[in-house]
């Protein structure tokens, strides 16, 4: 007798420290090394809930190495349960709560659910996706919550987007709450699917609608009348054929294409990337009577868009451009419903927040976005991220994106767009992968803690020596502009970050050096080296430390030489989106002796390429 009780004891002692144990005096413990929670999906669970229960299984499993896939502790964690419902019907919306010891994750629309999922493991786990090669995932023996722990989100944006190259993967935008779609394709259902543009995404009038290729030789009054001749860039927006034919192909398009059950879906009806706005009589009159260009272009994206709902559309909307010529709004003509205006930021200035009162070209900007938002439900922006005169210089903007991401969502900017470059796998020196994650949080979140994004992704991304690349990014920011400099984004490098001192300069050779000292693999030392291209660039551009005039010649071709086939070995080639059709020369007199704006092909010509050898002979000779 005594025996069996010393056994029943021994039992009941151990089972208190089983992992299965349901609840901590910290809360519950959702997952452990042994085990992981019960997923109880809705009956005939969509793909996007499947694929949510796979994904947070899959993770959980990450965090605590728990190999015992069959071994389910007493917690439950129910996907879309009615017991707990998400804060909004908005797409992407969701709850998370603990209710009865059991953990509920419900989400709205689509995405809801995944977001919900992703959330959960962000904040509570403290999983990040900052690259697509790129994940921390931080090992824990227990996955606990607290007891009354509940968390919820609602989008600020109906639509996110960018084309920094870390959002075309599927993995990494939807973990990071990116719902476009242009840069990746199709989104399959088991993702969410996206918000869709079924149209192309930009400049589509001309090119897509009312093509000049199909009308201009047959009906060249269908297209804009400039400068007294008629233009095939721009169609004439109040003739009425023209009216009736984009509208005809509009309605086409989605019969074989619009999809009920994906939600909102776009067409784009966008002027051309010129400046051949049409000046008949019947746009001119139009355009004067609303003090803009935006006058004819919203009266036109009005009319087809009025078709569109008539059709049985409600969920289709028409986008169209407020874009240079068209930026200001019309005085007399307001955007229906279900029309998007696409506000475009180019002409400003992006070293200084869009609110500064003190910058001219931003103080503009401002009056437009105020004056849109009174008269448009639905706006979205078109913002620029980098240099695309030349990308491998720093561009001084990152301590400004937080501010203008939370102006954007003051302003009644329903989407954001942050053209990054798109061509960064043949442009890639600066710092595209942490501009992309924070493209991405700043749309999921403008009011996140800023700082503690960007250091966490420094460090995974840089190791050890990333306090030293922070401290770089702060000191050229600060510096990049002044009251009277600006950045643009086709900025010459030459001129750039125009406060930097000479102590500076030898300051951020210092932080470089520690930075590549302190990386710890080996993909940490080549992201440092990297990066560390905008430094050099800057510097060869600007004649500083070891570019400089007063060093030997032989030097400083030894350092432009150096720099040139670093960024050919990263599998860069080009300089940035004015020249990537152009590409970089092989023309070794082109780097040896010229500043690196004129490394392209620009300026591959006969007299560069027939001293070439004379040049090379030199360097080598003083090189020996």
């Amino acid at each position: 007798m005594k025996k069996a009780i010393s056994v029943l004891l021994v039992i009941l002692l151990s089972a208190a420290f089983l992992p299965f144990a349901h609840a901590k005096e910290d809360g519950v413990t959702i997952a452990s090394v042994s085990f992981l929670p019960r997923i109880v999906l809705p009956d005939k669970p969509a793909a996007w809930q499947e694929n949510a229960a796979q994904i947070l299984r899959e993770y959980l499993q990450k965090l605590t190495g728990c190999t015992q896939t069959d071994a389910y502790g007493p917690v439950k964690v129910c996907l879309d349960d009615d017991a707990v419902q998400p804060p909004s019907q908005k797409d992407g919306a969701y709850r998370i709560a603990v209710r009865g010891g059991d953990l509920y994750i419900s989400g709205a629309g689509r995405r809801g659910t995944l977001y919900g999922v992703f959330g959960f493991l962000q904040d509570v786990c403290g999983v990040r996706w900052y690259t697509p090669e790129l994940e921390v995932v931080p090992p824990t023996p227990d996955v606990c919550v607290a007891a009354e722990y509940a968390a919820e989100y609602t989008p600020y944006f109906e639509y996110s987007e960018t084309d920094w190259r870390t959002g075309k993967s599927t993995l990494f935008a939807t973990a990071n709450r990116m719902n476009g779609s242009a840069y990746r394709g199709g989104v399959p259902d088991e993702w969410g699917g996206s918000v869709s543009y079924l149209s192309a995404f930009a400049h589509t009038l001309t090119s897509q609608f009312c093509s000049s290729a199909s009308y201009f030789d047959t009906h060249p009054e269908y297209f804009a009348l400039h400068d007294g001749k008629r233009s095939p860039k721009q169609l004439c927006l109040t003739n009425p054929d023209t009216i009736r034919i984009v509208t005809q192909e509009v309605l086409s398009l989605l019969r074989s294409t619009y999809d009920p059950e994906k939600g909102l879906q776009i067409v784009s009806l966008t002027q051309n990337d010129n400046h051949d706005f049409c000046t008949c009589d019947a746009c001119a009159k139009l355009d004067k009577e609303n003090g803009s260009h935006s006058g004819t272009i919203i009266s036109f994206a009005n009319a087809v868009a009025d078709a569109v709902l008539d059709a049985g559309y409600a969920d289709v909307a028409i986008d169209t451009f407020a874009y240079e010529y068209t930026r200001k709004p019309p005085t007399q003509v307001v955007p229906r419903e279900n029309v998007i205006v696409r506000l475009c930021s180019i002409e400003c200035c992006f070293g200084h927040t869009m609110d500064d009162p003190a910058c001219k070209d931003n103080v503009s900007f401002m009056e437009d976005l105020r004056d849109w938002s009174k008269i448009c439900g639905r706006i979205y922006v078109w913002d620029y991220g980098t240099n695309y005169g030349e990308t491998f210089n720093f561009f001084p903007n990152l301590h400004v994106l937080q501010r203008n991401m939370q102006i954007l969502y003051e302003h009644n900017v329903r989407g954001v767009y942050g053209e990054g470059n798109y061509y960064i796998d043949r442009c890639d020196g600066e710092f595209g992968d942490l501009r992309g994650y924070l493209q991405c949080r700043l749309t999921a979140d403008p009011y996140l803690d800023y700082d503690a994004e960007m250091n966490g992704f420094l460090a995974a991304y840089y190791g050890e020596g990333w306090q030293a690349i922070r401290e770089f990014i702060d000191l050229c920011c600060e510096k990049g502009v002044t009251k009277r400099k600006h950045a643009h984004i086709f900025q010459r490098a030459k001129g750039s970050l125009p406060a930097l001192t000479a102590g500076d300069v030898r300051r951020c050779d210092e932080l470089w050096k520690t930075a590549i000292a302190g990386a710890q693999t080996d993909t940490q030392k080549q992201n440092v080296l990297r990066s560390q291209i905008c430094w050099r660039y800057w510097k060869a551009s600007n004649g500083k430390q070891e570019f400089s005039f007063l060093r030997l010649p032989s030097e400083r071709m030894q350092a432009r030489d150096a720099l040139y086939q670093d960024i050919v070995a990263f599998g860069n080639d080009c300089i940035g989106e004015m020249t990537r059709k152009r590409g970089l020369s092989d023309c070794p007199a082109l780097h040896l002796l010229r500043i690196p704006f004129c490394w392209s092909t620009l300026y591959d010509n006969a007299f560069w390429d027939k001293i070439s050898p004379f040049v090379e002979k030199i360097y080598h000779t003083l090189c020996k």
